[in-house]
């Protein structure tokens, strides 16, 4: 059966989704660059990721299947991956919006940063599993040890851990069961080794005291014994040295092993869970004591784009008997209720991504805006946001020349560009410094509306030079209804997402540092 056949068969079984099914599936396992990349953020996250790094591409193959065939579409659109750096750019791009591998890397830190506690269900396992290689966990109880002591039982407990989610047989452990055997193989090691070497270091410095006779518990007098110059001193001194050596380099072997243990059991945990709250709190179960997870952005977004959408169903209810929408009449409210909940969630998202994370999106240390950043993000939304405003055209005007449609419309992105520019303005922590939080608001309302107001004045003295086929909406409407239907509709809503919604923006943008450098073990991360 030739490749042919197989489009045809799919088309036939899929309807016309047979051609863009083999384009989404090379592009999946194009953007997975990592082993297990799915487990480096959280699922709906990775969606995002996935659907946003494929998205160009479909658009581009439903743009060359209305002068191809499917499978020479296909071909054309598989091969622009050969393009040199724009689709690996795209792809680091969307896999940065995604917080892939950030996501992982930060709980890592977070996991290896806060306080930990065996469970007491686990005390009892962990002595049973231990007494076996000659470890109780009530000896050595010299001060050297402590540190060793404490990160033995952490590393003892999330190997318990693991090896309990591999019983239950979870998804991540099965994908993943060559790293956890060789986490297993380093920790057995691991484990004669550090009964060897606390028993020879507790056996030198009982040695030491015992010859010198020095009190178990008077280390000042231990330490005292390396200013004495004699050949019994100068060895004791060797040995004590040597017996630190050892502890020393046993307690970096301990630290490498933990942090990829951490690093492990963080992507299992965001493998087997929805949210990173859930993440965190199967974590907590361990004996991790976590801070909440902080309510993020994704949930307060999706409420801004159910309000958007229903204010934009309810001016369509209202202006139904007024406005006569040009095109295809389905096509054009199916836009309405769309495009504009779509330009703020991506607004949103970005400047949220990029204000947490990147210093250039940020004020300087003296206070000045970053206006680069105000001025540009607003573009890398226009281009995220320009596909959907082309398949929009195609339906809304399936008889006219596409390409003549297409080219008109593009004054149509000074939204995406504008909304953008506003909040990334709006979200900067000195905007509207030292004034109540009532004041801010209001402000906030007054800016965002009247940028939405000006951004309509500019569309509709553009399109009295250049024909914008969308805004064919307008003709025929006196000045007085112009003003009712589209202008006070028009601040009332940017009035309304300026005084409700960027003061949360800016307060939750700001909660989180810039992103620190990322050092982890290529080999055991699974990389």
């Amino acid at each position: 059966m030739t490749l042919e056949n197989v489009v045809g068969f799919l088309n036939t079984v899929f309807g016309s989704f047979g051609g863009p099914l083999l384009v989404a599936l090379f592009y999946w396992f194009r953007f997975h660059t990592l082993k297990g990349t799915r487990s480096f953020t959280t699922r709906p996250l990775f969606l995002f990721g996935i659907a946003t790094f494929a998205s160009p591409f479909l658009f581009t193959y439903w743009l060359l299947s209305h002068k191809l065939s499917p499978l020479a579409a296909i071909w054309l659109v598989v091969l622009a991956w050969k393009i040199p750096f724009f689709p690996r750019w795209w792809r680091g791009l969307c896999q940065a919006l995604a917080g892939i591998p950030v996501s992982a890397l930060s709980l890592r830190d977070a996991l290896a940063a806060s306080p930990f506690q065996v469970r007491p269900d686990d005390m009892p396992i962990l002595q049973r599993k231990l007494s076996r290689i000659g470890y109780q966990i009530d000896d050595f109880r010299a001060v050297q040890s402590t540190a060793i002591q404490a990160r033995f039982l952490k590393i003892s407990a999330l190997m318990l851990h693991l090896d309990r989610c591999a019983e239950r047989r979870e998804s991540f452990m099965e994908r993943n069961a060559d790293v956890h055997a060789e986490l297993q193989s380093v920790y057995d090691a691991l484990c004669f080794r550090t009964v060897r070497v606390l028993k020879s270091s507790g056996e030198i410095y009982g040695a030491i005291m015992e010859d010198s006779e020095v009190e178990p518990n008077d280390w000042q007098a231990l330490d005292s014994l390396s200013t004495r110059h004699s050949t019994v001193s100068q060895l004791q001194l060797a040995a004590q040295t040597a017996a630190g050596s050892m502890l020393e380099d046993l307690r970096k072997d301990m630290d490498s092993l933990l942090n990829n243990l951490l690093l492990f059991a963080a992507r299992a945990a965001l493998a087997g869970e929805w949210t990173l709250a859930r993440s965190k709190r199967r974590l907590g179960e361990i004996g991790f004591a976590l801070d909440p997870a902080s309510p993020g952005i994704l949930k307060f977004v999706l409420v801004v784009a159910a309000f958007a959408s229903g204010w934009c169903l309810l001016w369509l209810l209202a202006s139904w008997t007024v406005v006569r929408m040009p095109g295809d009449q389905s096509a054009a409210a199916l836009r309405t209720l769309v495009t504009t909940p779509l330009q703020i969630i991506v607004n949103f998202l970005l400047i949220y991504y990029f204000k947490r994370h990147y210093a250039f999106a940020n004020e300087n240390i003296f206070g000045r805006l970053p206006v680069g950043f105000i001025l540009s993000v607003g573009l890398v939304s226009a281009l995220i946001f320009f596909p959907v405003q082309a398949v929009f055209d195609l339906g809304q005007f399936p008889d006219r020349p596409f390409a003549d449609v297409v080219l008109r419309e593009l004054p149509l992105l000074i939204f995406p560009w504008g909304i953008g520019t506003m909040t990334a303005l709006l979200v900067q922590d000195s905007t509207w410094d030292k004034r109540s939080r009532l004041t801010r608001r209001l402000r906030d309302g007054l800016v965002f509306g009247g940028g939405m107001t000006v951004m309509l004045w500019v569309v509709m003295a553009i399109h009295q030079i250049i024909h914008m086929p969308v805004m064919e909406i307008v003709e025929g409407v006196s000045p007085w209804m112009f003003e009712l239907t589209f202008v006070l509709p028009t601040f009332g809503f940017g009035f309304v997402i300026g005084y409700a919604v960027i003061g949360h923006l800016r307060e939750a943008a700001a909660r989180c540092p810039v992103r620190r450098p990322v050092l982890a073990t290529p080999v055991l991360a699974g990389a």
